[in-house]
Formats: structure tokens, C-alpha cells, sequence
């Protein structure tokens, strides 16, 4: 009996010790998750990089560190994860919880809340700047550490219209050309080799972006943080015309002889505005006998066919005064120009069965010139202006992808018009004309106007260095016309080549995009929108069009913004500067924090019209400071505390920026007009996590000293 129990308690024993692995074996991750070791590891691998995050703001700036460590979701972000895990674990294996444990318990537990707080400010936080001039109203404000790109759809069909897309957008500080390792150990680039490695850490987007949209692709292949355009002479040509060339004698005789080779410098094509429209403008010159030529600049596939393929069909399709050609859809359609100027006023003509319609003509014979606007069946529009005699100069429909020619037999119009017999313009259109255009593919195209038909187009055969191309048009004609292009040097935008700038004063930042929009490719450079004190349209280098089916796609690169929900009136800016010298020692804004009168102007996110707006209860008369920030929060919404950041001005009379931001106005809350105007930048920040972190900071405090009690007494 004895030995059967002395097996019974060893069979007993070694399941206890079984069980008591097996348990050891499950608790031994959360142990090892609340354990003192693991802590001490996350706290040293901490203070590692945060001693390496000041490093590099040393080097670089706050906006760098935030990049490389504080905002990075696979390192910082982590990191402090688990160490709130670990935190929470140490806790939890303490239970059950004695009255010793308490000044543990309550620094932890601070910790804990500071860490959420953390995570609040980071995941809902916001940060943005509105710069206002005084006696404006603002509303929105702009996030500058957030990008996006807005794509808009233009719908030329009738239907609904189609929601625009953001796509958030973080390229990182720095151009990418500067994250290749052979751009590192160059010598003079003044980079630290550890930086190269902290830049990779940084989360940024490339390569292609997700839309939603299966048949719109957005691809980012190149990114500049700090560029500007290198201006370029792009077109040297020789031209030798096949006429002869006309001189009178000192006799009054006239003599002909054959024509020498014409030398011709043409600039780039850049983007101006003519007669209140912008739109891409080239060059031109005049030779000694008339004849012109011209260079432009094609910016999509679209207008270099319309370009190379908009022929002048003669018949019918024209009048007296000639034929527009329009390119739309791939197709072209020719319209009597004799039938434009008899449209009325309030009607408008149908082009083919292409949808489009022709309406609010102007019409100028002394040009001649062409005026109108294009309506789609959606209700879109857009101006035109056609010049026969100056193509480079016209305006096209970028936006509805409408791209027109205009052409006019001048001889006819001299020989049925009397008052036109001797008209110069016209005369000077019945001579040749060279067009040259580059296109998007960065080649160079062209094309023989002979002064009443295209005789000739084409593309000039590739170029070589160590051969210049020389080729003849219209060979064996009377319109024969010889070539050499001496030095051809493509754009990459109309100005010039987009290169990385030398200096900060160039801080202008532009993407390489490919898009693709129903099968149809597009690449091109985008400059980024700069942040604005009015919420302004983009400039024409800040917005490019994509064609696809019956719809164009508009994309900007823009920053991210916020509508406060309220709007902030600066009323005054003050500004001290120290005593004997003009460094500023205070400056603080007056504002009122406003709301619309009228529910219908409640849309409106910039105004100088503030006899509109009234002071919200508790919003009039805010003074903030440098070291005192304003506090407004939103009814049923988030708080938002606005800071003094800086200031611009102030401007005075002598000055054009005070004339562009005070037009003589006496303010309601002043007696006399202003002789200098200023402008106020405010901060604008909402932090969900602020108390909590208050909070949180009060306990570790409190922890702390409870600690600090319970060993003295």
C-alpha cells in the first residue's frame, strides 16, 4: 500500500510540475511584455532617437526631424506603442494591487494618459496658417505640412456631375534625386552619411496613386522640393526661301535676285495673358520679304494633331472671311466664319453633331480676329480668340480640350471688298508662314502655310549633335522652301527647363506626373500651389488638363486646408520694435471672430466686405499676441487656439502692395483712411489631446512625489 501511494504522489507531482511549465510557458510573454528589461530597452532605444532626432534638427530644421522620427508610422509611432504596452503589462501583473502599489499605480497611469493624449494629437490634431491683411475676413486655413492632389472631373456631357478626388500627397522635404546614395558621397553636397539612412526611414508616396477610379491611373515619377525654371533659347533655323527677293535702286528701279539665307532666333513660347485671358503664347518674326515664322508649344497630344491636321476644307465651309477648323473628341469640324458674324446675340450655333455649341461672338476685321465661347452640353464654357495672321498668340479651350485654327483666304477677301484692297493685314497674310511647334513628346514639328492652303507638315528628323537636320518642303513648287535647324533645345514647360535650384530663394516645388485617363497617357511637370492669402485659382504652370472620353480631368497640386466654421476679421495689426533700433519686440493682431449676416453668404471664405459679417458672442475684440493666444471654439464642433506666428509689411502708399491690399476704405472702427496697411500670420491649432496630457503630467508629477514621501516619512 505504501508503494502504490508513493506512486500516486510522484504521478501527482510530475503533473504539478507539468501544469506549472505549462503556465510558466503562457505567462512567460505577458512577463517578459511588463518586465523592468524590456522597459529599460524601449527607454534607452528612446533616448537614442531622440538624441538623434536633435541631431538633425541641428543639421537641418524641425521640419526635417518631424519627417525622419517624430511623424514616422513605422519607427517613433511603434516604438511608443510598446512602450505604453509595456507600461500597461507592468501594471497588470502587480494585480492584486495593495496600498503600497499607489504612487506606482498613479505615475504609470499618468503616463499612460500623456501617451493617449499623444496619440489623439497625432491622429486628429491639426496645424495650419492664415495670413490676413488688415480690414479682411478669412475662413480657411492652410495646413503647410500636408499636401493633396485635386482632381476634378469636366463633364462635357449632360448627366451628373462627378465627384472630385483628393489624394493626400507626402513627398518628404527633400527633391528624390537627393535620396540616391551616389548624390551622398559626391563631395561639397554638405550631408551627414546618417542622415542619408534617417531619410529613408521617412514615410514617402511614390510611384502610383490610388484613385478609385479604374479607368483614372495618377503616377508620381519625380519629385523637386526645391526648383526653378532655367530659361532657355530653344529655335535657331536657316531659311531659304525658293522667291526671289525684290530691292528698288536709288533710280526707282526694281531689281530682282535670288534669296540669301535668313537667320532666325526665336524664344521660348511662355504663358502670358492676352486680353484678359491666359493662355500659352509663342514668338514670331518677320523677314525681310513678309514672310513669317512662328513658334509655339503643344502641351497634350490633342493640340498637336489639331496643330499638324487642322486643314482649312475650302467649299462651302467657307466664307468671305474664311473657316474655323476646332479639334474635339478626335474629330475636326469646320465652321463658317460669314455665319458666326450673322449669329445673334442671344443664340447660339451648333458645331456638327460633335454637341459643342458656338455662342457670344465678336468678330474684328481689321485683324483679322475671332472672339467666342464654347458651350457643352453640360453647360460648360470657355473662351476663344483665332488669329489667321498670329496662331502662336492664340487662346484655345484648354479646359474643355477644344483646340482651333483660323484660316482665311485674304485674296478674296482683297478682290470683293473694296475697302480691303490694300488692307496690310491682309496682305501680309496672302505671303508664306512657317509654323513650328514643339510637342509634348519634347520633338520638334512644322508646317508651310503657303497664304491660302497647308502645303506642307511633318516632324524634323531627329536630332544629332554632330549633325544639324536639313530637309526641303514643298520641293519643286513655287512654294519650295529650304531648312536648317541649327540648335533646337526642347522645354519643359513653356519658360524653360525645370532644374534643381542653387539656393533657398528659389523654393518653388514641382512633381514629374504620368496620367492616364481612359486609356489616353499624359506626362508632364506640375509646380505646386503656393499657400495664398486669398483662396485663388492656380496659376497656369499650378494646373494641367487630361482628355479622355467626353471628359477632361484637371489636376493640382495643392495644400491641404481647413474651414474653421467661423471667420476671423483682423481689424488692427501692432507691431513695437525696440528702443533705437527696427527689431521687432511685440507684435500682436485685433481681431473679431464673425459670422455671416446672411444665411446665403455662409459659402464665403474671403472677403473684404465685412459690413457682411457680425461678431459672434464672446469673439469681438480678441487681442492675441505673442505669448497670448486667442481661444474660440466652434458651436457643436472643435476648439481651436490661434496663435501669433509672424507678420508681413506693413506697406505704404509709395509701395504697389499697398495699393493691391487697401483701396482708400475707412474702417467702422476707425476715423481716418489707413497710411500704411499690414499684414497678420496666424497659427492655427486644434489638439484633442491637450488635456489629457495636462492631465497625465499632473499624475506622473504627483506619482512622483508620493514616491519622494514614502521614502522620507
Amino acid at each position: 500500500m505504501s508503494r502504490i501511494k508513493t506512486n500516486s504522489d510522484s504521478s501527482t507531482n510530475s503533473k504539478r510540475g507539468s501544469d506549472s511549465s505549462l503556465a510558466f510557458l503562457l505567462a512567460a510573454p505577458f512577463l517578459f511584455a511588463g518586465s523592468l528589461t524590456l522597459g529599460m530597452i524601449l527607454l534607452s532605444i528612446l533616448l537614442i532617437l531622440l538624441a538623434w532626432g536633435t541631431f538633425v534638427e541641428t543639421v537641418y530644421d524641425a521640419t526635417i526631424a518631424q519627417f525622419v522620427l517624430y511623424s514616422n508610422e513605422w519607427l517613433f509611432y511603434p516604438l511608443i506603442a510598446l512602450l505604453g504596452l509595456n507600461i500597461f503589462f507592468s501594471m497588470v501583473l502587480r494585480v492584486p494591487w495593495r496600498r503600497f502599489d499607489i504612487p506606482f499605480l498613479v505615475t504609470h497611469v499618468g503616463i499612460l494618459l500623456l501617451l493617449f493624449g499623444c496619440f489623439l494629437t497625432w491622429q486628429y490634431g491639426e496645424e495650419a496658417q492664415i495670413t490676413l491683411p488688415e480690414g479682411t475676413i478669412g475662413r480657411v486655413a492652410m495646413k503647410l505640412d500636408k499636401q493633396k492632389f485635386e482632381i476634378k472631373h469636366i463633364t462635357h456631357t449632360a448627366g451628373a456631375p462627378i465627384e472630385p478626388i483628393h489624394l493626400s500627397f507626402r513627398p518628404g522635404p527633400f527633391s528624390w534625386q537627393d535620396y540616391e546614395w551616389n548624390n551622398w558621397i559626391k563631395d561639397g553636397r554638405g550631408f551627414k552619411t546618417i542622415l542619408w539612412y534617417a531619410m529613408h526611414l521617412g514615410y514617402r508616396d511614390k510611384g502610383e496613386l490610388s484613385t478609385g477610379d479604374p479607368n483614372v491611373k495618377i503616377e508620381v515619377l519625380d519629385y523637386y522640393a526645391n526648383s526653378t525654371l532655367r530659361p532657355v533659347l530653344t529655335l535657331d533655323v536657316s531659311i531659304l526661301w525658293n522667291k526671289t527677293m525684290t530691292t528698288e535702286t536709288d533710280s526707282g528701279e526694281t531689281r530682282e535676285a535670288p534669296r540669301n539665307w535668313d537667320q532666325v532666333r526665336l524664344g521660348a513660347p511662355r504663358q502670358q495673358r492676352n486680353a484678359g485671358l491666359s493662355d500659352i503664347q509663342g514668338t514670331s518674326t518677320t523677314m525681310s520679304q513678309g514672310e513669317r515664322v512662328t513658334y509655339g508649344m503643344a502641351m497634350s497630344q490633342e493640340e498637336l494633331v489639331a496643330f499638324r491636321m487642322s486643314r482649312p476644307k475650302g467649299g462651302d465651309n467657307a466664307g468671305l472671311w474664311g473657316e474655323i477648323v476646332l479639334y474635339y473628341g478626335g474629330k475636326h469640324y469646320s465652321v463658317n466664319v460669314d455665319r458666326l458674324r450673322e449669329l445673334p446675340a442671344n443664340e447660339r450655333f451648333p458645331v456638327g453633331d460633335s454637341g459643342l455649341q458656338i455662342g457670344s461672338v465678336r468678330f474684328s476685321d481689321r485683324g483679322p480676329l475671332i472672339h467666342f465661347t464654347m458651350y457643352t452640353q453640360s453647360g460648360e464654357r470657355e473662351a476663344m480668340t483665332l488669329l489667321p495672321d498670329n496662331p502662336e498668340m492664340s487662346v484655345q479651350a484648354r479646359k474643355l480640350g477644344i483646340f482651333g485654327s483660323y484660316w482665311v483666304d485674304p485674296q478674296r477677301i482683297m478682290q470683293q471688298i473694296r475697302e480691303h484692297a490694300d488692307n496690310p493685314k491682309l496682305e501680309q497674310l496672302a505671303i508664306q508662314r512657317l509654323d513650328f511647334m514643339q510637342g509634348p513628346d519634347k520633338k520638334l514639328y512644322y508646317r508651310l502655310w503657303s497664304g491660302q492652303r497647308i502645303v506642307a507638315d511633318g516632324v524634323v528628323p531627329d536630332w544629332e549633335r554632330q549633325t544639324k537636320p536639313q530637309f526641303k518642303l514643298a520641293e519643286g513648287t513655287p512654294d519650295e522652301v529650304e531648312i536648317v535647324v541649327d540648335r533646337f533645345i526642347p522645354q519643359d514647360v513653356p519658360g524653360g527647363r525645370v532644374v534643381l535650384a542653387d539656393t533657398e530663394r528659389h523654393n518653388e516645388q514641382r512633381v514629374l506626373l504620368r496620367v492616364t485617363l481612359d486609356g489616353k497617357e499624359d506626362t508632364f511637370w506640375l509646380r505646386a500651389a503656393a499657400p495664398t492669402i486669398v483662396p485663388l485659382p492656380p496659376e497656369p504652370d499650378q494646373i494641367r488638363y487630361v482628355y479622355g472620353n467626353n471628359r477632361t480631368l484637371s489636376v493640382v497640386l495643392n495644400y491641404e486646408d481647413i474651414d474653421l466654421g467661423f471667420g476671423i476679421l483682423l481689424k488692427k495689426f501692432d507691431k513695437r520694435t525696440e528702443p533705437g533700433t527696427r527689431m521687432p519686440s511685440h507684435y500682436s493682431s485685433l481681431v473679431d471672430y464673425v459670422e455671416p449676416i446672411n444665411p446665403t453668404d455662409a459659402g464665403v471664405l474671403f472677403s473684404q466686405n465685412f459690413q457682411k459679417f457680425r461678431a459672434l458672442p464672446g469673439g469681438e475684440d480678441v487681442l492675441i499676441s505673442m505669448n497670448s493666444p486667442g481661444f474660440f471654439g466652434v458651436k457643436g464642433g472643435r476648439g481651436y487656439r490661434i496663435y501669433q506666428s509672424s507678420y508681413r509689411g506693413p506697406y505704404y502708399p509709395d509701395q504697389p502692395d499697398f495699393h493691391e491690399l487697401y483701396d482708400g476704405t475707412i474702417f467702422p472702427w476707425e476715423t481716418r483712411p489707413r497710411e500704411s496697411i499690414a499684414m497678420s500670420v496666424l497659427s492655427i491649432n486644434a489638439d484633442p489631446g491637450r488635456g489629457w496630457k495636462y492631465f497625465g503630467s499632473l499624475l506622473i508629477v504627483l506619482g512622483a512625489g508620493m514616491f519622494v514621501w514614502r521614502k522620507l516619512w
